[in-house]
């Protein structure tokens, strides 16, 4: 079977030594190279592994039936009622309730919101499958 992963063999070896708790130190004296190359190895990997998160995310992007556009003065405790009735049109359910909502949100717009307020606009995609995602 032909080997498909964005990671090198190589990459996915020291991803793993390091998630069992290995130095990177360690690591090079045991594959016989320095403490820099595996620090490379390492941060290509992670460079990789983000790449790889982003083309799912415009993936999911792409297939996802709902976009909600959330507008700049939004006060975000009313996103979640946006977000539900647009569901609700597409005829999907939404996998989780207000306060998760609020919370993912602020997770990845926090620093575009002030005292509730969206500062920035924002785009919400909604899933066939029910989950959102905040772009």
């Amino acid at each position: 079977m032909a080997y498909k992963s964005f990671l090198t063999k190589r990459q996915l070896a020291v991803l793993r030594l390091r998630q069992a708790g290995m130095t990177q130190e360690e690591i090079a004296r045991r594959i016989k190279t320095t403490r820099a190359n595996i620090s490379l190895i390492e941060k290509r990997a992670r460079e990789n592994v983000e790449r790889s998160k982003e083309t799912i995310r415009e993936w999911n992007s792409v297939i996802s039936p709902v976009r909600i556009t959330v507008k700049k003065g939004t006060d975000v405790m009313t996103i979640p009622e946006l977000v539900f009735a647009e569901a609700d049109k597409a005829s999907i359910h939404v996998k989780c309730d207000s306060i998760g909502l609020i919370t993912l949100i602020k997770k990845e717009k926090g620093n575009s919101i002030t005292n509730r307020i969206v500062d920035e606009p924002f785009e919400i995609d909604i899933a066939n499958s029910g989950d959102v995602a905040v772009l």
